[in-house]
């Protein structure tokens, strides 16, 4: 057993928010990123986060309010990492950072229904599932439940066998994460993920292992937006090549 499959075999102990403590109305994150494609730019996914088993560990960034004034303000949307036990995260990290007013995913590993509700209570406007490790039926009844209460859904894979069994939903976003979250290895494929993401009308979404090396190349591949984490908390040079990208980017 891998340490995510251990994750998911805990969900039912999660403590979970199970009134609605939303300080806002939801802010679409799909929507956000369909109009800067429609004007020909990138949207950029921010990730709030404490450690990960991969070997992340922040020194500067340990509390949402650092996170907000250093990082976050830049970012066109925010991802949370909300696992406690691996990743240190906390639901209610979401009632703090829906302050920026900006659209924000609960980035955890979801199962369940009542994990999505909490999200909602905890100000989240999407969330997401990972294709790898749920089963069709699963990302189906899951997606449709959490779009039924208006928030968007960011369906992710690393193996392409687990593509196939990624709907296609008005509200769905379709992530390529370039790590292997069964050996958390970096195992980038990203022109075969491209060629099977063609045939869906989702916003498209490139995951994990960007920096200053290979920003400029992955940034002309046609990934409509770009989750990014461990480089932006600890690479001040990178959060700046960012924003300089963002200031000088158009497609071609």
């Amino acid at each position: 057993m891998n340490i995510v499959e251990d994750i998911y075999l805990k969900n039912s102990n999660r403590k979970l928010i199970n009134s609605n403590m939303r300080e806002r109305g939801l802010i679409s994150m799909s929507e956000m990123i369909q109009q800067k494609r429609k004007n020909g730019r990138k949207g950029f996914i921010f990730e709030f986060k404490r450690r990960s088993p991969s070997g992340f560990h922040s020194e500067f960034i340990r509390e949402p309010d650092t996170f907000m004034k250093d990082i976050g303000r830049f970012a066109d949307a925010i991802s949370v990492l909300t696992e406690p036990d691996n990743f240190l995260g906390s639901i209610q990290d979401g009632l703090f950072l829906q302050v920026l007013g900006k659209p924000m995913l609960m980035k955890d590993f979801i199962d369940r229904t009542e994990m999505i509700d909490s999200g909602y209570n905890a100000g989240f406007d999407a969330f997401l599932l990972i294709s790898d490790f749920l089963s069709e039926d699963q990302i189906y009844d899951l997606a449709e439940y959490g779009i039924n209460r208006g928030m968007d859904v960011l369906v992710e894979f690393h193996s392409m066998d687990a593509f196939q069994k990624i709907p296609d939903m008005e509200r769905m976003m379709v992530g390529y994460n370039r790590r292997n979250l069964k050996t958390l290895q970096m195992e980038p494929d990203e022109q075969s993920a491209i060629d099977l993401m063609k045939s869906r009308r989702s916003i498209r979404v490139l995951e994990s292992g960007m920096d200053i090396s290979n920003i400029h190349k992955l940034i002309r591949m046609p990934f409509d937006a770009y989750l990014i984490g461990t480089s932006v908390l600890n690479d001040r040079n990178f959060l700046n090549e960012i924003k300089e990208i963002e200031g000088n980017y158009h497609d071609e």
